[in-house]
């Protein structure tokens, strides 16, 4: 995450009572949830051999493992293309970030049926906090709430300004879907030179920040681009 969860928090009012997590790969957030907001968190994974590492790791009392390749439909048969650098796996195929990430491959096609959020979330008590990293698919994965997405306060999501990967999601698709929803974006980071970035979208649901949170997110924001100069100033 370009936006550290404590910063969420100190700056941005999230304060959820449930997470969903999808594309959770090893749960590297899952500490700084523990820490920060000790609330029940549901975390989606595509990959199986991770999946089995998470409900080895993971403290299944706070935490819920569900393998699947979450997509705007159910049941479609789709290859996911796992990587050298399996934060990189993706069902889509590489776009602009074979350039840019040379050096990752795709290591192992594995065959996947997908499912929608509304599905997998069903019977159960929705999450006001979703947290998708799931390469190129995320508004796809946000449209398959369904009408799940009215009881939802915020949504961290990896984006994109050019094709990373082969018909990925724009931030501009994203920006039109979520506003329908009462969605803003109020927050953005982009990692340098690679076409995608994080982004932070609430809504009227989530309290409004004050003077003091809206100022020190502003410097840490240039901190984040500028390091160096800003160090003194957080």
């Amino acid at each position: 995450m370009l936006l550290p969860i404590s910063e969420l928090l100190q700056d941005f009012n999230i304060q959820p009572k449930r997470i969903l997590h999808v594309g959770a790969h090893l749960a590297e957030e899952s500490n700084d949830y523990t820490e920060y907001f000790r609330v029940p968190v549901i975390w989606i994974e595509a990959q199986p051999k991770l999946c089995q590492e998470l409900k080895q790791s993971l403290d299944l009392s706070l935490n819920t493992v569900i393998e699947a390749c979450v997509l705007d439909k159910d049941d479609a048969v789709m290859t996911l293309n796992v990587t050298s650098n399996s934060q990189s796996t993706s069902i889509l195929n590489f776009g602009t970030h074979a350039d840019t990430y040379p050096e990752v491959v795709v290591t192992e096609l594995v065959t996947v049926h997908t499912k929608r959020l509304d599905s997998l979330l069903s019977g159960k008590e929705v999450p006001d906090f979703i947290n998708l990293d799931i390469q190129g698919v995320e508004l796809k994965a946000i449209m398959s709430l369904g009408v799940l997405i009215d009881q939802v306060k915020a949504i961290y999501t990896e984006v994109n300004k050019r094709h990373v990967y082969v018909g990925c999601n724009l931030i501009q698709d994203m920006d039109a879907h979520l506003k329908k929803y009462g969605f803003k974006r109020i927050t953005t980071r982009w990692k340098r030179r690679s076409g995608w970035g994080d982004a932070l979208y609430v809504n009227e649901k989530i309290p409004r920040r004050n003077l003091i949170q809206y100022i020190r997110s502003n410097l840490r924001l240039v901190k984040f681009y500028s390091p160096n100069r800003m160090k003194s100033l957080i």
